[in-house]
């Protein structure tokens, strides 16, 4: 398994520094030699889940090692998904170090103890049904943070190119950044698509508390920020419909958004609780 992930480490940050390459150089070299290095590791990525899957026993998302291993991988399928549609050719340059990092995060981090794997491995005998429910709940809710690594990043791509028209000094990134307006859509296309899944993720997830005691909510530091993400994200897709909400005030609160959606996942989990997997 951690071959697999070297594999695809290997493959993810030639595919950065390409994509880099491209970005800083403007080169014409075509998407579909990107597409193939970031399709090969993904392919050796999923390899090495499907590997972790079938020697730990359980859905490998229980501990921080596992999940930064899985929002790369989430991530790279997102990105590899909509590339098809839109043709941005600054973004992997921004997206796939991103990738990378998550990955490299993952095989850096001492493998945990065993406790949580026991105990979610004792959930999952009590109710078998939590066998189809936890994986499904946390692929969801983990492209949902996918979906807003996009979002975060063509945040970042809109500021600097409108940091860059208001001052009238135009740098090298000015033209290689992708139009205010590609920015926008693909974030917002981002930002919906995270918002559904985000909604059926902790759909799942209250359904699985349910299943592991009978309690729907737990008043937990996790299920507290997950429900403050929610929120934020339905008040900016809120205000893009019914107040024409665009460019720089959207992609600050895309910044933000994501900002608090690192938090649920490390922040929450260091505060312990019910809800201590992943």
């Amino acid at each position: 398994m951690t071959i697999l992930l070297m594999i695809a480490l290997t493959l993810y940050l030639v595919g950065a520094f390409y994509s880099i390459y491209v970005f800083a150089t403007k080169s014409k070299r075509p998407e579909r030699d990107l597409t193939i290095i970031v399709g090969l590791g993904f392919v050796a990525h999923t390899a090495a889940i499907v590997a972790a899957w079938r020697d730990a026993g359980y859905f490998p998302v229980v501990n921080p090692k596992e999940v930064s291993s899985f929002i790369g991988w989430a991530i790279a399928g997102y990105y590899l998904a909509m590339s098809r549609r839109y043709h941005a050719r600054a973004l992997p340059a921004f997206l796939l170090p991103l990738i990378y990092l998550f990955i490299l995060v993952s095989l850096l981090m001492p493998k945990p103890a065993e406790a949580m794997s026991l105990r979610l491995q004792t959930d999952i005998s009590a109710n078998p049904l939590t066998q189809i429910i936890f994986p499904v709940h946390v692929t969801l809710v983990i492209f949902s943070y996918a979906a807003f690594a996009v979002t975060f990043v063509c945040g970042v791509m809109y500021l600097i190119q409108e940091h860059e028209l208001k001052t009238k000094r135009f740098g090298a990134a000015f033209e290689r950044l992708p139009a205010l307006n590609t920015c926008d859509e693909i974030g917002n296309r981002g930002v919906t698509i995270g918002f559904v899944l985000l909604t059926l993720g902790v759909v799942t997830g209250i359904f699985w508390n349910n299943l592991r005691d009978g309690r729907f909510w737990h008043n937990d530091p996790k299920e507290v920020m997950a429900l403050v993400t929610w929120i934020v994200y339905l008040f900016l897709i809120h205000y893009r419909l019914t107040a024409g909400w665009r460019g720089r005030r959207v992609a600050w609160m895309s910044v933000a958004g994501f900002v608090i959606v690192m938090l649920t996942w490390l922040g929450a989990r260091a505060l312990g609780g019910y809800h201590v997997f992943g």
